[in-house]
Formats: structure tokens, sequence, C-alpha cells
């Protein structure tokens, strides 16, 4: 069942850039209330939204909840194509 968590991580990581555009908008007009934040602080935020988002749908899911599985598959799925091409480029 940790798998769950892994390929739910690795799903949060391919969302996050998606999500992010329409996460930047809701929390600009609800959610900072005029909090200024650098562009990068807002990413990391996101991620972290999202990753929470991530977790309550394992525990909808009854898997036993594994952080660090979840918050690998989100890397895998966030910055995998960077570092598959890596890979095969040192190849």
């Amino acid at each position: 069942m940790i798998i769950v968590n892994f390929l739910i991580g690795v799903l949060t990581g391919l969302l996050v850039p998606r999500a992010e555009r329409w996460l930047k908008g809701w929390a600009e007009s609800i959610w900072l209330g005029g909090l200024p934040l650098e562009e990068h602080e807002f990413d990391l935020a996101a991620l972290l939204v999202i990753l929470m988002a991530a977790a309550i749908v394992v525990a909808v899911l009854g898997a036993p909840s594994n952080a660090f599985m979840l918050a690998f598959g989100a890397l895998l799925g966030l910055f995998g194509k960077r570092i598959w091409a890596r890979v095969k480029d040192a190849a």
C-alpha cells in the first residue's frame, strides 16, 4: 500500500505546474490577503498546499500514510523529465 503514496506523489508533482496558475489567482484574491511573496516562495507554498491535498487523498483512500514516499514521488513527478534528460546525457 506504500506504493499508493508514491504514485499519488508522482501525480502531485506532475500537477504542480498546471495547478500553480490556478492556485496563484485564488491565493492572491483570498488566501494571501495582500501578503507579498517572492516567485520562488510562492512555488514552494503551492507545492506544499498540493502535497497537503495529496495527503488528504491518501487518507480518504485508507492507505497507510508515508510522507517520505509522497514527497519522493512528488520530487520525481516535478523534476523527473529533467532528471531523466540528465541521466540520458551522461550515458
